[in-house]
């Protein structure tokens, strides 16, 4: 398996209806991705958004980031999030979220 968990903080509050829609656009898309077996989303705050994806393999997981409101979502999200991160790994067990942030944390830090 493939797991990618991911971080955004958003700049302002301004930033929430494009984030959302953006989120839930890409949520839509996700449901028909091929080769995703789990995903998470979570938030802390207002402003920081975190997802847990687990995909069957990294060019599943290429295909869907590079293509539809995913993608367009990720050419909008430098102009909302003034922290965007992601960490990636393969693994036989599906991680839960206290892996996915101790592995995030250890790359980047906590939020500040």
């Amino acid at each position: 398996m493939f797991i990618s968990v991911t971080r955004l903080r958003l700049k302002g509050k301004r930033m929430l209806p494009s984030f959302y829609f953006h989120t839930i656009t890409s949520m839509i898309q996700s449901r028909n991705a091929e080769g995703l077996e789990f995903s998470l989303f979570n938030k802390e705050g207002w402003d920081t958004y975190w997802t847990l994806t687990v995909w069957e393999s990294k060019e599943h997981m290429m295909a869907f980031r590079n293509s539809g409101w995913h993608l367009k979502a990720m050419k909008r999200s430098r102009k909302m999030a003034d922290q965007l991160e992601a960490v990636n790994w393969e693994s036989d067990t599906l991680p839960g979220w206290k892996e996915g942030r101790a592995r995030l944390y250890e790359k980047f830090g906590k939020v500040k």
